[in-house]
Protein backbone atom coordinates (compact mmCIF):
# COMPACT_ATOMS: atom_id res chain seq x y z
CA UNK A 1 0.00 0.00 0.00
CA UNK A 2 0.87 3.39 -0.23
CA UNK A 3 2.52 5.54 2.62
CA UNK A 4 -0.06 8.49 3.02
CA UNK A 5 -0.15 10.55 5.77
CA UNK A 6 1.80 8.57 8.50
CA UNK A 7 2.65 8.92 11.73
CA UNK A 8 6.84 9.79 10.57
CA UNK A 9 8.46 13.42 10.60
CA UNK A 10 6.42 15.73 7.70
CA UNK A 11 6.62 14.11 4.44
CA UNK A 12 9.81 12.40 4.29
CA UNK A 13 11.83 11.96 0.40
CA UNK A 14 9.62 8.71 -0.12
CA UNK A 15 6.42 9.03 1.48
CA UNK A 16 3.45 9.47 -1.45
CA UNK A 17 0.64 11.13 -0.69
CA UNK A 18 -2.76 10.69 -2.88
CA UNK A 19 -0.69 8.40 -5.28
CA UNK A 20 -2.58 4.93 -4.97
CA UNK A 21 -3.40 4.85 -8.94
CA UNK A 22 0.18 5.58 -9.79
CA UNK A 23 1.67 3.04 -7.16
CA UNK A 24 -1.08 0.77 -8.37
CA UNK A 25 0.43 0.73 -12.20
CA UNK A 26 3.54 0.72 -11.20
CA UNK A 27 3.35 -2.29 -9.19
CA UNK A 28 1.27 -4.25 -12.20
CA UNK A 29 4.37 -3.25 -14.72
CA UNK A 30 6.88 -4.22 -12.14
CA UNK A 31 5.32 -7.54 -11.32
CA UNK A 32 4.33 -7.99 -15.44
CA UNK A 33 8.14 -7.24 -16.13
CA UNK A 34 7.26 -4.22 -18.18
CA UNK A 35 9.00 -1.26 -16.47
CA UNK A 36 10.65 0.47 -19.16
CA UNK A 37 14.39 1.05 -18.69
CA UNK A 38 13.77 4.57 -19.03
CA UNK A 39 10.58 6.32 -17.23
CA UNK A 40 8.86 10.08 -17.52
CA UNK A 41 7.10 11.34 -14.69
CA UNK A 42 4.89 14.45 -15.97
CA UNK A 43 2.67 16.57 -14.22
CA UNK A 44 2.58 20.10 -12.47
CA UNK A 45 4.66 21.81 -9.49
CA UNK A 46 3.93 20.23 -6.23
CA UNK A 47 2.67 16.83 -7.76
CA UNK A 48 5.40 14.86 -6.09
CA UNK A 49 6.96 13.38 -9.00
CA UNK A 50 10.53 13.56 -7.51
CA UNK A 51 8.69 11.71 -4.55
CA UNK A 52 7.34 9.19 -6.24
CA UNK A 53 10.78 8.83 -8.09
CA UNK A 54 12.48 8.55 -4.87
CA UNK A 55 9.95 5.95 -3.91
CA UNK A 56 10.10 3.73 -6.77
CA UNK A 57 14.11 3.61 -6.73
CA UNK A 58 13.47 2.28 -2.80
CA UNK A 59 10.76 -0.23 -3.98
CA UNK A 60 13.57 -1.54 -6.28
CA UNK A 61 16.02 -1.64 -4.20
CA UNK A 62 14.42 -2.87 -0.84
CA UNK A 63 16.07 -5.75 0.75
CA UNK A 64 12.47 -6.53 2.65
CA UNK A 65 9.64 -6.13 0.33
CA UNK A 66 10.28 -9.39 -1.71
CA UNK A 67 10.07 -7.61 -5.13
CA UNK A 68 6.78 -5.96 -4.19
CA UNK A 69 7.29 -2.45 -5.12
CA UNK A 70 6.40 -1.83 -1.67
CA UNK A 71 9.70 -0.01 0.11
CA UNK A 72 9.71 -1.43 3.84
CA UNK A 73 11.27 2.53 4.66
CA UNK A 74 12.89 0.77 7.61
CA UNK A 75 15.49 -1.61 6.26
CA UNK A 76 19.36 -0.42 5.34
CA UNK A 77 18.62 0.00 1.53
CA UNK A 78 15.61 2.06 1.62
CA UNK A 79 16.93 4.48 4.52
CA UNK A 80 19.89 4.92 2.50
CA UNK A 81 17.68 6.43 -0.26
CA UNK A 82 15.40 8.27 1.97
CA UNK A 83 18.42 10.18 3.16
CA UNK A 84 20.53 10.20 -0.15
CA UNK A 85 23.09 8.14 0.81
CA UNK A 86 22.40 5.31 -1.29
CA UNK A 87 25.28 4.56 -3.48
CA UNK A 88 23.39 2.99 -6.17
CA UNK A 89 20.65 5.85 -6.56
CA UNK A 90 21.60 9.10 -8.15
CA UNK A 91 19.75 12.53 -8.06
CA UNK A 92 20.80 14.85 -10.59
CA UNK A 93 19.01 18.32 -10.51
CA UNK A 94 19.89 21.26 -13.00
CA UNK A 95 22.16 23.61 -11.47
CA UNK A 96 23.91 27.14 -12.09
CA UNK A 97 26.74 27.48 -14.01
CA UNK A 98 28.35 28.85 -10.85
CA UNK A 99 28.68 25.28 -9.61
CA UNK A 100 31.24 23.74 -11.99
CA UNK A 101 34.19 24.19 -12.37
CA UNK A 102 35.63 23.23 -15.50
CA UNK A 103 34.24 20.24 -16.13
CA UNK A 104 33.43 19.08 -12.62
CA UNK A 105 31.13 19.89 -10.45
CA UNK A 106 32.24 22.16 -7.25
CA UNK A 107 31.72 19.28 -4.23
CA UNK A 108 30.87 21.95 -1.57
CA UNK A 109 27.85 23.52 -2.92
CA UNK A 110 26.58 20.35 -4.40
CA UNK A 111 27.07 19.00 -0.79
CA UNK A 112 25.04 22.09 0.72
CA UNK A 113 22.11 21.20 -1.46
CA UNK A 114 22.20 17.54 -0.70
CA UNK A 115 22.21 18.64 3.01
CA UNK A 116 19.03 21.05 2.13
CA UNK A 117 17.08 18.72 0.52
CA UNK A 118 17.56 15.89 3.74
CA UNK A 119 16.67 18.84 6.02
CA UNK A 120 13.77 19.81 3.75
CA UNK A 121 12.78 17.08 1.93
CA UNK A 122 9.27 18.50 1.52
CA UNK A 123 10.59 21.12 -0.41
CA UNK A 124 12.14 21.58 -3.63
CA UNK A 125 15.89 23.33 -4.00
CA UNK A 126 15.51 26.92 -6.06
CA UNK A 127 18.66 29.18 -6.89
CA UNK A 128 18.33 32.82 -7.44
CA UNK A 129 20.06 32.59 -10.96
CA UNK A 130 19.40 29.74 -13.82
CA UNK A 131 19.86 26.79 -13.41
CA UNK A 132 20.06 23.88 -16.35
CA UNK A 133 21.58 20.26 -16.84
CA UNK A 134 24.71 20.42 -18.16
CA UNK A 135 27.02 18.14 -20.06
CA UNK A 136 29.16 17.63 -17.42
CA UNK A 137 26.44 15.66 -15.25
CA UNK A 138 25.07 13.66 -18.30
CA UNK A 139 28.77 12.63 -18.38
CA UNK A 140 28.78 11.44 -14.70
CA UNK A 141 25.38 9.79 -15.26
CA UNK A 142 27.04 7.63 -18.84
CA UNK A 143 30.29 6.40 -16.15
CA UNK A 144 27.78 5.42 -13.79
CA UNK A 145 25.65 3.45 -15.86
CA UNK A 146 28.96 1.51 -17.14
CA UNK A 147 29.49 0.05 -13.70
CA UNK A 148 27.86 -2.76 -11.75
CA UNK A 149 25.44 -1.80 -8.37
CA UNK A 150 27.64 -1.03 -5.40
CA UNK A 151 25.23 -3.12 -3.35
CA UNK A 152 21.85 -2.93 -4.61
CA UNK A 153 19.74 -4.95 -7.11
CA UNK A 154 18.66 -1.49 -9.74
CA UNK A 155 20.79 1.54 -10.23
CA UNK A 156 18.63 4.14 -10.43
CA UNK A 157 19.08 8.14 -12.09
CA UNK A 158 16.57 10.41 -11.11
CA UNK A 159 16.72 13.34 -13.92
CA UNK A 160 14.57 16.54 -11.58
CA UNK A 161 13.74 19.45 -13.90
CA UNK A 162 14.80 17.00 -17.32
CA UNK A 163 13.32 19.71 -19.55
CA UNK A 164 15.92 22.18 -18.59
CA UNK A 165 18.91 19.42 -20.83
CA UNK A 166 21.01 22.18 -21.95
CA UNK A 167 21.51 21.31 -26.23
CA UNK A 168 24.70 19.52 -25.78
CA UNK A 169 23.55 17.45 -22.69
CA UNK A 170 20.37 16.49 -24.27
CA UNK A 171 22.16 14.66 -27.29
CA UNK A 172 24.45 13.35 -24.65
CA UNK A 173 21.75 12.04 -22.82
CA UNK A 174 20.30 10.37 -26.43
CA UNK A 175 23.08 8.50 -27.06
CA UNK A 176 22.44 7.12 -22.98
CA UNK A 177 19.24 5.99 -24.23
CA UNK A 178 19.98 3.97 -26.88
CA UNK A 179 22.57 2.22 -24.89
CA UNK A 180 19.91 0.81 -22.33
CA UNK A 181 21.54 -1.55 -19.34
CA UNK A 182 19.79 -4.36 -17.36
CA UNK A 183 20.84 -3.14 -14.33
CA UNK A 184 20.14 0.61 -14.38
CA UNK A 185 16.67 2.39 -14.47
CA UNK A 186 16.28 6.04 -15.88
CA UNK A 187 13.52 8.55 -13.80
CA UNK A 188 13.36 11.89 -15.79
CA UNK A 189 10.55 14.35 -14.18
CA UNK A 190 9.27 17.02 -15.54
CA UNK A 191 5.97 19.30 -15.49
CA UNK A 192 7.27 20.92 -19.33
CA UNK A 193 7.63 17.31 -21.29
CA UNK A 194 6.97 19.01 -24.65
CA UNK A 195 10.29 20.85 -24.20
CA UNK A 196 12.33 17.52 -23.96
CA UNK A 197 13.75 16.46 -27.49
CA UNK A 198 11.05 14.57 -29.31
CA UNK A 199 13.92 11.49 -29.82
CA UNK A 200 13.88 11.24 -25.74
CA UNK A 201 9.84 11.62 -25.14
CA UNK A 202 9.43 8.76 -28.31
CA UNK A 203 11.66 6.20 -25.61
CA UNK A 204 10.31 6.99 -22.12
CA UNK A 205 7.21 5.00 -20.71
CA UNK A 206 4.89 7.70 -19.57
CA UNK A 207 3.21 8.23 -16.29
CA UNK A 208 0.91 11.26 -15.24
CA UNK A 209 1.13 12.68 -11.92
CA UNK A 210 -1.17 15.23 -10.04
CA UNK A 211 -1.33 16.97 -7.35
CA UNK A 212 -2.93 15.87 -4.06
CA UNK A 213 -6.63 16.77 -3.83
CA UNK A 214 -7.19 20.41 -1.75
CA UNK A 215 -8.53 18.67 1.61
CA UNK A 216 -5.80 16.25 1.50
CA UNK A 217 -3.04 19.06 1.34
CA UNK A 218 -5.10 21.09 3.89
CA UNK A 219 -4.83 18.15 6.47
CA UNK A 220 -1.13 17.57 5.33
CA UNK A 221 -0.75 21.50 6.48
CA UNK A 222 -3.07 21.04 9.88
CA UNK A 223 -1.88 17.76 10.69
CA UNK A 224 1.80 17.40 9.74
CA UNK A 225 3.06 21.27 9.92
CA UNK A 226 0.66 22.79 12.67
CA UNK A 227 -1.07 25.32 10.77
CA UNK A 228 -4.57 26.37 11.73
CA UNK A 229 -7.26 25.64 8.92
CA UNK A 230 -7.43 29.27 8.09
CA UNK A 231 -3.92 29.37 7.34
CA UNK A 232 -3.93 25.80 5.59
CA UNK A 233 -7.10 27.26 3.13
CA UNK A 234 -5.09 30.71 2.22
CA UNK A 235 -1.64 29.52 1.76
CA UNK A 236 -3.10 26.65 -0.48
CA UNK A 237 -5.21 29.29 -2.66
CA UNK A 238 -2.43 31.58 -3.53
CA UNK A 239 0.02 28.67 -4.57
CA UNK A 240 -3.04 27.78 -6.19
CA UNK A 241 -3.01 24.01 -4.89
CA UNK A 242 0.58 23.53 -4.87
CA UNK A 243 1.08 21.94 -1.68
CA UNK A 244 4.83 22.58 -1.84
CA UNK A 245 4.74 26.02 -2.19
CA UNK A 246 2.23 26.48 0.54
CA UNK A 247 4.76 25.15 2.49
CA UNK A 248 7.40 27.06 1.48
CA UNK A 249 5.55 30.59 1.80
CA UNK A 250 4.99 29.33 5.23
CA UNK A 251 8.46 28.81 6.37
CA UNK A 252 10.26 31.28 4.52
CA UNK A 253 10.33 34.84 5.60
CA UNK A 254 10.23 35.92 2.29
CA UNK A 255 6.39 35.27 1.74
CA UNK A 256 5.93 38.13 4.31
CA UNK A 257 8.69 40.29 1.97
CA UNK A 258 6.38 39.28 -1.39
CA UNK A 259 3.15 40.83 0.72
CA UNK A 260 4.76 44.18 1.05
CA UNK A 261 6.25 43.93 -2.76
CA UNK A 262 3.01 43.70 -3.90
CA UNK A 263 1.44 46.29 -2.30
CA UNK A 264 4.40 48.41 -3.60
CA UNK A 265 2.98 46.96 -6.82
CA UNK A 266 -0.61 48.42 -6.89
CA UNK A 267 0.70 51.94 -6.03
CA UNK A 268 3.41 51.80 -8.43
CA UNK A 269 0.68 51.27 -10.70
CA UNK A 270 -1.58 53.83 -9.14
CA UNK A 271 0.96 55.90 -8.82
CA UNK A 272 3.71 56.27 -11.76
CA UNK A 273 4.87 59.39 -10.49
CA UNK A 274 6.10 58.30 -6.88
CA UNK A 275 9.34 56.23 -7.71
CA UNK A 276 8.05 53.11 -6.56
CA UNK A 277 7.62 52.01 -10.26
CA UNK A 278 11.32 52.33 -10.70
CA UNK A 279 12.14 50.85 -6.78
CA UNK A 280 10.40 47.73 -7.65
CA UNK A 281 12.47 47.06 -11.18
CA UNK A 282 15.59 48.01 -10.00
CA UNK A 283 15.78 47.11 -6.20
CA UNK A 284 18.18 44.31 -6.02
CA UNK A 285 16.50 43.14 -3.31
CA UNK A 286 13.11 43.24 -4.84
CA UNK A 287 11.39 40.26 -6.14
CA UNK A 288 12.48 41.09 -9.98
CA UNK A 289 16.24 39.88 -9.09
CA UNK A 290 15.36 36.29 -7.70
CA UNK A 291 13.87 33.88 -9.77
CA UNK A 292 12.24 31.87 -6.51
CA UNK A 293 11.19 35.18 -4.83
CA UNK A 294 9.55 35.84 -8.07
CA UNK A 295 7.36 33.01 -8.36
CA UNK A 296 6.18 33.47 -4.44
CA UNK A 297 5.48 37.27 -5.37
CA UNK A 298 3.55 36.39 -8.67
CA UNK A 299 1.83 34.10 -6.50
CA UNK A 300 0.77 36.59 -4.30
CA UNK A 301 -0.04 39.04 -6.77
CA UNK A 302 -2.08 36.63 -8.29
CA UNK A 303 -4.27 36.08 -5.11
CA UNK A 304 -4.38 39.65 -4.43
CA UNK A 305 -5.96 40.47 -7.51
CA UNK A 306 -8.41 37.86 -6.99
CA UNK A 307 -9.29 39.50 -3.76
CA UNK A 308 -9.66 42.60 -6.11
CA UNK A 309 -11.90 40.76 -8.18
CA UNK A 310 -14.40 39.45 -5.86
CA UNK A 311 -14.74 43.04 -3.75
CA UNK A 312 -15.31 44.40 -7.48
CA UNK A 313 -18.43 42.23 -7.61
CA UNK A 314 -19.30 42.48 -4.46
CA UNK A 315 -18.51 39.54 -3.27
CA UNK A 316 -16.08 40.96 -0.29
CA UNK A 317 -15.43 38.38 2.90
CA UNK A 318 -14.64 39.79 6.35
CA UNK A 319 -10.87 39.41 7.00
CA UNK A 320 -10.00 36.22 9.02
CA UNK A 321 -13.32 34.15 7.06
CA UNK A 322 -12.29 30.55 6.38
CA UNK A 323 -12.07 30.35 3.00
CA UNK A 324 -12.44 33.57 2.34
CA UNK A 325 -9.78 37.01 0.88
CA UNK A 326 -10.22 40.20 1.82
CA UNK A 327 -9.24 43.51 0.32
CA UNK A 328 -7.58 45.28 3.19
CA UNK A 329 -4.25 47.25 2.30
CA UNK A 330 -5.34 50.94 0.91
CA UNK A 331 -3.27 50.19 -2.30
CA UNK A 332 -5.66 46.96 -3.22
CA UNK A 333 -8.53 49.06 -2.25
CA UNK A 334 -7.96 51.87 -4.55
CA UNK A 335 -6.83 49.45 -7.59
CA UNK A 336 -10.40 47.80 -7.19
CA UNK A 337 -12.04 51.73 -6.73
CA UNK A 338 -10.47 52.62 -10.44
CA UNK A 339 -10.89 48.87 -12.14
CA UNK A 340 -12.73 49.71 -15.30
CA UNK A 341 -14.36 46.68 -15.89
CA UNK A 342 -14.82 43.40 -13.92
CA UNK A 343 -13.77 41.47 -17.58
CA UNK A 344 -11.02 43.42 -17.68
CA UNK A 345 -9.44 41.90 -14.79
CA UNK A 346 -10.48 38.49 -15.20
CA UNK A 347 -8.37 38.60 -18.39
CA UNK A 348 -5.47 39.90 -16.64
CA UNK A 349 -5.89 37.21 -13.99
CA UNK A 350 -6.16 34.44 -16.65
CA UNK A 351 -2.68 35.93 -17.90
CA UNK A 352 -1.00 35.78 -15.35
CA UNK A 353 -2.11 32.70 -14.05
CA UNK A 354 -1.28 30.92 -17.36
CA UNK A 355 2.46 32.78 -16.77
CA UNK A 356 2.64 31.27 -13.49
CA UNK A 357 1.92 27.92 -15.26
CA UNK A 358 4.40 27.91 -17.53
CA UNK A 359 7.18 29.82 -16.31
CA UNK A 360 10.23 30.06 -18.42
CA UNK A 361 12.94 30.45 -15.68
CA UNK A 362 15.26 31.59 -18.74
CA UNK A 363 12.77 34.88 -18.78
CA UNK A 364 14.33 38.36 -18.28
CA UNK A 365 12.41 38.90 -15.07
CA UNK A 366 12.79 42.35 -15.22
CA UNK A 367 11.27 42.97 -18.48
CA UNK A 368 8.76 40.54 -17.36
CA UNK A 369 8.05 43.05 -14.52
CA UNK A 370 7.84 45.92 -16.65
CA UNK A 371 5.17 43.80 -18.42
CA UNK A 372 2.73 43.35 -15.48
CA UNK A 373 3.14 46.86 -13.97
CA UNK A 374 1.92 47.96 -17.82
CA UNK A 375 -0.90 45.35 -18.30
CA UNK A 376 -1.87 46.00 -14.39
CA UNK A 377 -1.95 49.88 -15.92
CA UNK A 378 -4.67 48.94 -18.56
CA UNK A 379 -7.20 47.47 -16.09
CA UNK A 380 -8.11 50.49 -14.21
CA UNK A 381 -8.58 54.41 -14.83
CA UNK A 382 -6.63 57.06 -14.83
CA UNK A 383 -7.12 59.20 -11.47
CA UNK A 384 -8.69 62.22 -12.12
Amino acid sequence: MSQDITSRKPLGLIELVDKQLQVSMLKTAIARGRLGGTLLFTGPDGSGKSSLAFWLAAALNCTSSNLQAIPCASCASCRKVETLNHPDVFWIMPLPGSFYRGENIDSEKLADIFRQKRETPWLDVQFPEKSEHHLAAVSRIRSEAATSCYEGRKKVFIITAADRLRVEAANAFLKLLEEPRANQILILCSDRPASLLPTILSRCQKLQVVRPSFSRSVSLLTERFGASEQEARQLLSMADGNLTAALRMRTEESFQAQKKWVEKTFQAVLHPDSGDWYSLIDNRKGPLWNRGDFERYLSVLIQSLHDVLLFCLGRNRPAGELGGSAVTSSGSREYASRVMDSQSLVNLLGRLVNLRDALNRNINLRLLGWSILRQMKEVVQDEC
